[in-house]
């Protein structure tokens, strides 16, 4: 399974998600080979660009996942690696929903 694999040494779980859900991941890897060796990437379900597979990366396409076809948002109200302020500070949401009449609105930031 090549998600053990980049999954071995990280603290993320993937009890939330149903078998099938992994599996469907599972199927959309695409290994690359380079210098240090294998590299994992995945079809990003939102960028609709190839992109490295890293644990976090892993979680996050789960989640995007399970918006999509699970809870049934839109594509094109879904954001990633969205630019949030607070105050001064300005930090990145994993993944955000943007509100459904309020285009610009975020309604939802995970």
């Amino acid at each position: 399974m090549k998600l053990q694999e980049i999954l071995k040494d990280s603290d993320y779980s993937l009890n939330l998600f149903d078998e099938n859900a992994i599996k469907k991941l599972e199927s959309r890897i695409i290994t690359k080979d380079s210098k240090s060796g294998v590299v994992y990437y995945i079809h990003c379900l939102i960028c609709d660009k190839d992109i490295k597979l890293t644990p976090e990366e892993v979680v996050r396409q789960l989640y995007l996942d399970k918006l999509l076809n699970e809870y049934g948002y839109a594509k094109n109200r879904i954001q990633v690696e969205y630019a949030v302020h607070f105050g001064r500070e300005v930090k990145r949401a994993d993944i955000v929903i943007m509100d459904k009449i309020q285009t610009t609105a975020v309604y939802i930031i995970i």
